[in-house]
């Protein structure tokens, strides 16, 4: 990922013959190359913690000792609007998007919680090379202020989702770089430190002398089979399965299954799958074997603690309250989508001379 920037920002769309695409932005795009996939090979060890013969539910009978604090990363991306360009005879993949990246930190010892850090980005991302300029979309005359796109990605790859790849990582790198600025605020971070990030690790280390955990609210993979697996399903409120290794040509994160929700909710009764409150924690595998057994051992009293309930969110149990409250205040930042594509329609067309 590289920053361009080039003067003349109506030369370039004009040049390269920029148009929105039609098509809504949860659909695939309709002009497609047939981009070719390359699965990523993950090696799963399930012996770390125990043998495979030795796997049951973990459950602690006195409660760890846990953290002072608790910091809450999470980011949110969208594609404002996608954009098909021409280079001679190649089709040029794009996208107007924004970021959005915060934290709440919650103090436990004072029972209180405080955004601590909300930043937005917007981006162009374009595939092919191509160096898109810093974009300024004029306010309409009843509106309120600027979009300025300043952040401007590109890539070698020049397929359909290429962009969103591009913005995918942008969010990634931010919410480091935000975990890793916070860690240092010695004013505001105390030692005892847990940070959760939401969303797997995706082997990208966190440089912060605090313990950094992913969390993962969706089944994308089956990581354990077989009595393994059993044993995840069995999970009771509070429980965990033991530690296991997720590896590949990237590195290697340590994880575990534990499920989340609240006592008084009884999920077969309500009729729910098996994996109903199942997460997976994600944490770096140079952390020793130890250290996290106990952040997986904190993991069972704090997970379940800060779970959403179903009457407030329909997502409950896997989005945990803080994360919930911080999504709402991004995307508050964030604007309003319709809003914001409706102005780029007529930005570009504007340039194109179409009105």
């Amino acid at each position: 990922m590289t920053n361009f920037a080039k003067p003349l920002e109506s030369d370039f769309w004009s040049e390269y013959n920029i148009r929105l695409e039609p098509w809504n932005i949860s659909y695939d795009a309709p002009v497609s190359i047939n981009p070719e996939e390359i699965p990523t090979s993950d090696k799963v060890n399930t012996e770390v913690e125990f043998t495979n013969s030795e796997w049951q539910p973990i459950r602690l009978a006195i409660a760890p000792e846990l953290p002072n604090q608790i910091l809450f990363i999470d980011g949110r991306l969208r594609l404002d609007a996608k954009f098909l360009g021409r280079r001679d005879d190649e089709i040029l993949y794009g996208a107007f998007a924004t970021i959005a990246v915060g934290a709440v930190l919650v103090d436990r010892t004072i029972s209180r919680a405080k955004c601590v850090a909300t930043e937005v980005r917007r981006i162009i991302a374009l595939g092919g090379n191509l160096a898109a300029p810093v974009t300024v979309v004029p306010c309409p005359m009843s509106g309120r202020g600027d979009l300025k796109y300043d952040y401007c990605l590109t890539s070698s790859n020049n397929e359909p989702d290429t962009p969103s790849q591009l913005v995918q990582g942008a969010m990634l790198d931010e919410e480091l770089r935000v975990a890793n600025q916070i860690s240092l605020d010695k004013e505001l971070i105390q030692e005892n430190t847990l940070i959760v990030r939401d969303g797997p690790l995706l082997y990208r280390v966190y440089q912060t002398p605090y313990d950094t955990i992913g969390y993962v609210k969706t089944m994308g993979k089956a990581y354990l089979k077989g009595e393994n697996a059993q044993v995840m399903r069995s999970l009771k409120v509070g429980e965990r399965t033991p530690i296991f290794r997720i590896s590949n040509s990237n590195g290697s994160n340590l994880s575990w299954y534990l499920r989340s929700g609240s006592n008084d909710l009884n999920y077969k009764r309500l009729g729910y799958h098996d994996l109903h409150g199942i997460i997976r924690i994600d944490l770096d595998a140079i952390v020793p074997l130890e250290r996290a057994k106990a952040i997986a051992d904190q993991s069972t009293y704090l997970i379940p603690y800060y779970a959403s309930h179903p009457t407030r969110d329909p997502r409950a149990p896997q989005n945990l309250t803080p994360v919930g409250a911080l999504e709402k205040e991004l995307g508050r930042r964030m604007g309003n989508r319709e809003l914001i594509s409706r102005r780029l329609r007529s930005f570009l067309a504007e340039l194109s001379n179409i009105i």
